[in-house]
């Protein structure tokens, strides 16, 4: 068996303390840990590599079920837009209009004792009555009312008509709304 020997290559004469023997004395000690935490980096940058192209390939899957769910979302979303856009044309309507409560309120207070209606009829900016009255001065007395309401233009009495063995006149009355 032979025993242990010591082998040294650096020269004897000092050579440690010439530039090249530090650098030489640096790369054996120093330089190999820098190279050694290099290739670490570069390993651990290798193996992160196949992390993230998983999570790009899941973020890939992802990506392609929600476009998926928001263009088999498209024709309802068409069919909601459409549906509020009616929606909000029927408030600007209903927001113009008169509401026929509104309209029969008015025209109710406005009857005298002898007169009945047999119809009311309300259509976009017209009213038409139909009715019966007693005597002359019931129809009178409902014209005069309907004229003196700031709402209604255009008033007109249609037809006035008396049946043989019917008690009272038949009349209609037609008015225009105003906007």
């Amino acid at each position: 068996m032979l025993g242990k020997t010591k082998v040294n290559l650096f020269p004897k004469t000092g050579f440690e303390n010439t530039n090249a023997g530090k650098l030489l004395n640096w790369a054996t000690s120093t330089g190999r840990w820098i190279v050694v935490l290099t290739e670490f980096v570069v390993i651990c940058a290798f193996l992160s590599r196949f992390y993230f192209d998983t999570k790009l390939s899941n973020l890939f899957d992802s990506l392609r079920q929600k476009k998926a769910m928001v263009s088999s979302m498209a024709d309802f979303e068409q069919e909601f837009l459409l549906v509020q856009e009616k929606a909000k044309l029927i408030k600007g309507i209903l927001a113009e209009e008169q509401r026929p409560s509104v309209i029969v309120n008015q025209v109710s207070q406005l009857i005298p004792l002898d007169v009945t209606f047999n119809a009311i009829q309300i259509e976009k900016s017209n009213l038409r009555i139909s009715g019966n009255s007693l005597s002359e001065q019931g129809i009178s007395l409902l014209l005069t009312g309907i004229k003196r309401q700031p709402n209604f233009s255009q008033i007109s009495l249609g037809t006035i008509s008396q049946k043989e063995f019917a008690p009272g006149i038949n009349f209609e009355i037609s008015a225009v709304f105003k906007k």
